[in-house]
């Protein structure tokens, strides 16, 4: 099924990915004004969601449950690596918490490829000339200025990569989705794009290792250290969102305890 995304709606495996983490925080946060603002994100997610099964599409039950599933056990990592000063664990423990995360991260990363290849629609194909009237279902700002600089710098970086050709298209998506934003009259700042772009560089590079599985030749210790780097950044990156989610007025944003 050829499926032409005219309305830039967000993705479906992203959105599958994104509201089984919503069902997470609706469970598991405590902090009252942390859950009005995940119920808010939950809502206009299942909006997606729903909008896709108005289109024709199953979305199976099955999906959501393991998906679902995986971003728990992903959850349940993270939030040791967060305790881990609290806890007094060594590097070398937090190195280990590190590889799980990884290889859960991986295992999220092949359900994604098995829905894929279930559903065989790629939903990043847009209209050459788009001129949709709706596009109020389109990845929140915040979250399409943080996918347009992961694509750039893939573009960037991965000159040789056998996947470069999605890449590209990836990165005309959102690229569409920001230029939407700017057709409704929101100033997309320059600085927002830079600034996120350059905090997505320095996870890159920090967090090459552990994704290369390199553990044996940097040593526990170091995985352990640059996880705990990689804590501090995604505080930072947070909070860009958060910036730029309050400066257009959007009513939901990151909140603690997430899984990213």
């Amino acid at each position: 099924m050829r499926y032409v995304n005219t309305n830039l709606k967000v993705p479906l495996l992203e959105a599958i990915d994104r509201i089984t983490i919503l069902m997470l925080k609706r469970e598991r946060l405590t902090d009252e004004q942390s859950r009005i603002i995940a119920e808010k994100e939950y809502d206009f997610y299942r909006k997606v969601l729903d909008s896709y099964r108005d289109d024709g599409l199953v979305i199976k039950d099955e999906w959501i449950t393991r998906m679902k599933e995986t971003n728990a056990a992903l959850w349940d990592v993270e939030a040791a690596i967060r305790e881990a000063r609290k806890n007094k664990l060594t590097l070398e423990d937090v190195g280990r918490l590190a590889v799980q995360l990884r290889d859960k991260n991986n295992e999220r990363n092949i359900i994604k490829g098995q829905i894929a290849g279930e559903v065989k629609i790629d939903f990043y194909e847009v209209p050459i000339e788009s001129s949709a009237s709706d596009t109020s279902l389109k990845l929140p700002l915040p979250e399409a200025i943080d996918r347009v600089t992961i694509a750039m710098l893939k573009l960037e970086r991965l000159h040789h990569d056998n996947n470069r050709a999605f890449i590209k298209k990836e990165y005309t998506f959102y690229r569409k989705v920001l230029d939407s934003y700017r057709n409704e009259g929101i100033d997309v700042k320059d600085a927002w794009v830079e600034e996120m772009k350059e905090i997505n560089g320095h996870v890159w590079d920090i967090e090459s290792a552990i994704r290369q599985g390199r553990e044996d030749e940097f040593g526990l210790e170091e995985m352990g250290r640059r996880t705990l780097d990689l804590r501090e950044l995604s505080k930072v990156r947070v909070a860009c969102k958060k910036k730029i989610a309050e400066e257009v007025g959007l009513d939901f944003h990151e909140v603690k305890g997430e899984v990213t």
